[in-house]
C-alpha cells in the first residue's frame, strides 16, 4: 500500500508540469500562421502569367554592417495589369533575381483575386515587351515616372 501512495505522491508532484506542457502544445499547434500568402498555398492553375515592371527596389541589411561583410535582403516593388488604367502594385521580399528599376519581368496573378501576385521570372517575350513599352510610353506622355503609381 505504501508503494501505491508513494507513486500517487510522485505523480501529483509532476502533474502540474505535465498538464502545462500539454496545454502549451495544444495552444501552439492550433495557432494559424497569419503571414502573407505564399505561392505554395495555391494551385498553379489558379494563376495567369502577366508582364510587370519594377518600380522600386529596396535593400534591407540582415547580416553584418557597412564596415565588414554585409548581406542585404532585396525587396522588389512592381506594377502590373499594365494594359489597364487601374494599375496594381505588388511587392516581394528577399528576391533572388537580378532586376533593376524599369525592368520588365513576369508575375503570376491569381485569377480570382488580382491583388495576389508572385514574381515568376524575367526576360519578357516580344509581345509582352510591347505591352511594357506601351505602358512606359503612356507614363511619359502623362508626365509621370510610372502611370498609376503614386510617387513617394
Amino acid at each position: 500500500m505504501n508503494v501505491i501512495l508513494n507513486n500517487v505522491k510522485n505523480l501529483s508532484k509532476h502533474a502540474p508540469i505535465s498538464f502545462s506542457i500539454w496545454v502549451l502544445l495544444l495552444v501552439f499547434s492550433g495557432c494559424k500562421n497569419d503571414g502573407p500568402p505564399k505561392y505554395e498555398d495555391f494551385d498553379e492553375n489558379d494563376f495567369d502569367q502577366v508582364p510587370a515592371v519594377v518600380i522600386k527596389i529596396t535593400r534591407t541589411p540582415i547580416v553584418g554592417n557597412s564596415s565588414h561583410f554585409r548581406w542585404d535582403e532585396i525587396n522588389v516593388y512592381y506594377a502590373y495589369n499594365l494594359k489597364s488604367d487601374s494599375i496594381l502594385i505588388g511587392k516581394e521580399l528577399d528576391v533572388d533575381l537580378a532586376l533593376k528599376e524599369g525592368d520588365g519581368f513576369y508575375v503570376l496573378v491569381h485569377k480570382k483575386d488580382k491583388d495576389i501576385s508572385f514574381i515568376a521570372g524575367h526576360r519578357l517575350l516580344p509581345n509582352d515587351q510591347k505591352i511594357l513599352e506601351s505602358y512606359l510610353r503612356k507614363s511619359k506622355e502623362k508626365g509621370v515616372k510610372y502611370f498609376g503609381v503614386e510617387e513617394e
